[in-house]
């Protein structure tokens, strides 16, 4: 073991050497050290170094023109604590290898010019917990929470195939411009995997930053799941103008991409424009599907350019409230749950040479979304549609008190067989309210295109995972409308392009579902889908977890579920992040036992995880081996959508419940009481905070009181249509139980008091709730209860 004294000297004498050496001179296998300095050319010892900052930076890096090469070395902070390796003042000066985990920020640069980080990982450092919620005015960076990569008040910063993973953010950028970001990975972050806050002028390139949203990719997001808490893949904030986002992987992100402004307008009694709008920015060649919100969403700002993206299997494809002067071209809105577009109060927005369409008709449905909100004199209006493509749904463009002219579009009706099947209306490309102002030219009805047998080659002949795959065929043509290509059903990201040939993405991940072996492609050519081409698949990293099927999903309370897959080395299976109990393990199988706790019809995101140091097959490691294992971080599978039905009656639900008396004056307690019926198979779990029998404070909530929910469990709820100081809607009494579970078939009766003070006719009302999931029972046993004075 080397003399801990002496390693402390040797740095001294090398960091005095450094700061007294000439320019140009080098240090070589130099050891890390707590607050060492270093400002010349530098290569770092290999080596594992558990450090923690004493003040400026574990490592602080300043100077001109020089390259810190960390070579194999791991820098490894307290937890959540301090920074990484501090670059400040520094002129063109390249950090290179550097791995930094278990800090505040695993790298800071500031006032700094021309810094480049090459090939470092800045993973695993600061996290918040699920769900938690931060400022979202944009008034301020945010930048305090931690993260991987935090670059401040500099310019020309390149970071060039670096990872930033599982924290809070990926990084951020504050107050700098031309800063080049590319060919990264900032994927499985909380919050954000890229925020730019009065930055202008930057690219975001070429980069993969997927399940950024809470829970990271563990919990699954929907708008009847877990809430996305505003985190997004790419967050832009504050006048943050003409920067450019392209190329890049941002699935599953809260939203993959927002642009907004929050802070209020420039002129009181207005809307737009607003205060530290951040505008002109371009949003080109991204793959921003499977978001549970908008796939890109653009808030109050003028001049957004949004080309060649894939908004699909999204809420909406595209929100764009109050937006100005858009353009929108070449991108495809497909299976986008509510509409391909909805936008409130914008103007003068130009749509070209979109696809937008739902692949299982909807008689009733409408694809882009215009409307006057009603809320202020903002017009809607000055909206130009030109050659693009609908497809699936009743009206193509409905308006509500707006202008739009639409020009040369094309408006299919579907094949023979569907139109047969359709027992709607006429559909119609466009319509509107008797507010609105339509002006049509030139557009086409016309039916789809019967399925067509497209001669393909594909090249490579199997779909290779993390490769560009081309898909030639003498029906793509090189129009300005894209084609669609899908995978079962999912639009993927095609990248380029000509006639003849279509090349698209084929990820590393199967989406959110089992990965198959074999799977059917199809492509959309503006007026009809071909015939499914049915082709292998070849996982590409053998090393990665690889689900390739779950038995039975949906499943029921009780059942014994079954997960398949490849690259099983000992693990166990995660639901929404908690392990389940496992009942068997075989050669690539796993079975699990549903949890209890289930409550309601849940949706979950299931997750192999490998246990460290388990299934090696090795009874004797020797210690580098066991040490190298004990470092190392779990393998996870991609995330995979889960089940669990429960009917109706067979849910919990209130029996029960009375407000009394219904007349009492201010300052007097109000009595509730609730009656739980637990109709599961299984005992219900139960929340005991606050304490039985409590009392709120009409200007009380459960959140004041310092009650946090635990998911899994049932509780109850309060309101009324006058809830004092708390917000309009909102259900500030939460009650909990006297005991922790419920058995099946029994009931429970809860009592709680609340002091009431606002004098008046108030109606009140109650819930259940199955925390963090969905109220059960919902608005019940309203009563008039009169207070007085």
């Amino acid at each position: 073991m080397r003399n801990i004294t002496k390693m402390k000297a040797l740095s001294v004498l090398l960091v005095a050497g450094m700061l007294a050496g000439t320019s140009g001179s080098v240090r070589a296998d130099v050891p890390l050290t707590e607050g060492m300095k270093l400002s010349v050319d530098t290569t770092i010892r290999p080596a594992k170094y558990m450090l923690a900052d004493t003040g400026g930076g574990i490592v602080q890096i300043t100077g001109s023109n020089t390259t810190i090469d960390f070579k194999g070395a791991k820098l490894v902070g307290p937890g959540g604590k301090g920074i990484g390796i501090h670059i400040t003042d520094a002129r063109n000066v390249t950090i290179k290898n550097a791995e930094v985990s278990g800090c505040l920020w695993g790298v800071v640069i500031e006032r700094s010019i021309g810094v480049k980080l090459l090939d470092c990982t800045t993973s695993r450092n600061n996290d918040l917990p699920p769900g938690t919620t931060i400022d979202e005015s944009g008034k301020e960076p945010e930048d305090q929470w931690g993260g991987g990569i935090v670059i401040r008040d500099s310019q020309k910063i390149f970071a060039r195939r670096c990872t930033s993973q599982h924290q809070w953010d990926g990084i951020d950028v504050v107050r700098s411009t031309g800063c080049i970001i590319e060919n990264g990975d900032y994927s499985y972050n909380g919050n954000w995997g890229i925020h730019l806050w009065n930055s202008s002028k930057n690219t975001f390139r070429n980069n993969r930053a997927i399940w950024c949203t809470t829970g990271s990719g563990t919990l699954y997001q929907a708008l009847t799941g877990w809430q996305t808490y505003d985190a997004q893949a790419v967050g832009i904030d504050h006048n943050s103008n003409e920067n450019l986002i392209e190329g890049n992987d941002l699935r599953f992100g809260g939203d993959a991409i927002f642009i907004r402004a929050n802070e209020g307008p420039i002129t009181p009694g207005t809307v737009v424009p607003p205060r530290n709008g951040s505008h002109r920015n371009i949003l080109r060649d991204n793959d921003c599907s499977f978001s549970p919100n908008n796939a890109i969403e653009v808030d109050l700002v003028d001049d957004t350019v949004i080309e060649g993206n894939n908004c699909s299997n999204s809420n909406y494809g595209m929100w764009l409230g109050y937006s100005r002067r858009c353009i929108v071209r070449r991108n495809t809105c497909i299976n986008d749950s509510a509409h391909a577009v909805e936008i409130e109060n914008g103007q003068d927005d130009r749509f070209e040479n979109n696809v937008f369409g739902f692949d299982v008709p909807r008689p009733e449905g409408q694809l882009v979304y215009l409307r006057q909100n009603g809320r202020d004199k903002t017009p809607s209006a000055g909206y130009q549609f030109t050659g693009n493509v609908f497809y699936g749904a009743q009206t193509g463009v409905l308006l509500n008190a707006t202008k739009a002219t639409l020009t040369g579009n094309t408006f299919l009706t579907g094949t023979k067989k569907q139109r047969s099947e359709q027992k709607s209306k006429l559909a119609t490309i466009v319509s509107g309210d008797d507010k609105s102002t339509i002006t049509a030219r030139t557009n086409q009805m016309a039916p789809s295109r019967e399925a067509f047998d497209p001669h393909p080659i594909l090249e490579p002949d199997q779909l290779k995972q993390s490769r560009l795959i081309t898909l030639r065929s003498s029906e793509i043509k090189a129009s300005s409308t894209p084609p669609v290509i899908e995978l079962e059903g999912i639009p993927v990201w095609v990248r380029s392009v000509k006639a003849g040939s279509a090349t698209f993405w084929m990820p590393a991940d199967f989406w959110d579902r089992p990965a198959p072996d074999s799977i059917g492609i199809r492509f959309h050519d503006g007026m009809g889908w071909s015939a499914p081409i049915n082709t292998k698949i070849m996982n590409s990293d053998t090393s990665i977890p690889r689900i390739t099927s779950v038995t039975p999903n949906p499943a029921r309370i009780g059942d014994l579920v079954t997960v398949t897959g490849s690259n099983f080395v000992g693990g166990h299976v995660l639901l929404n992040n908690i392990p389940t109990r496992r009942i068997s393990a075989g050669a690539g199988t796993i079975t699990f036992q549903l949890p209890d706790g289930i409550l309601t019809p849940t949706r979950y995101n299931l997750i192999w995880e490998q246990t460290i140091g388990e299934g090696s097959g090795e009874r004797n490691r020797t210690a580098k081996k066991q040490q190298e294992q004990k470092d190392a971080q779990p393998k996870r599978s991609a995330p995979i959508i889960f089940s669990v039905e429960v009917p109706g009656e067979k849910m919990p639900h209130l029996v029960s419940a009375a407000f009394t008396p219904t007349t009492l004056k201010v300052g007097e307690l109000l009595k509730v009481t609730f009656t739980v019926r637990n109709n599961l198979p299984t005992p219900a779990r139960l929340m005991t905070l606050p304490k039985y029998p409590f009392t709120y404070e009409e200007k009380q909530s459960w959140n004041d009181i310092g009650v946090q929910e635990v998911p899994g469990t049932l509780h109850l709820r309060v309101t009324s249509d006058h809830p004092g100081a708390h917000d309009s809607g909102s259900w500030p009494f939460l009650f909990g139980f006297e005991q922790q579970t419920l058995p099946p078939g029994e009931t429970v009766t809860v009592i709680g008091y609340i002091k009431v003070e606002t004098p008046g006719e108030h109606e009140f009302r109650v819930g259940l709730v199955a925390t963090g999931a969905r109220f059960i029972d919902d608005n019940a046993y309203r009563t008039k209860i009169t207070v007085l004075p």
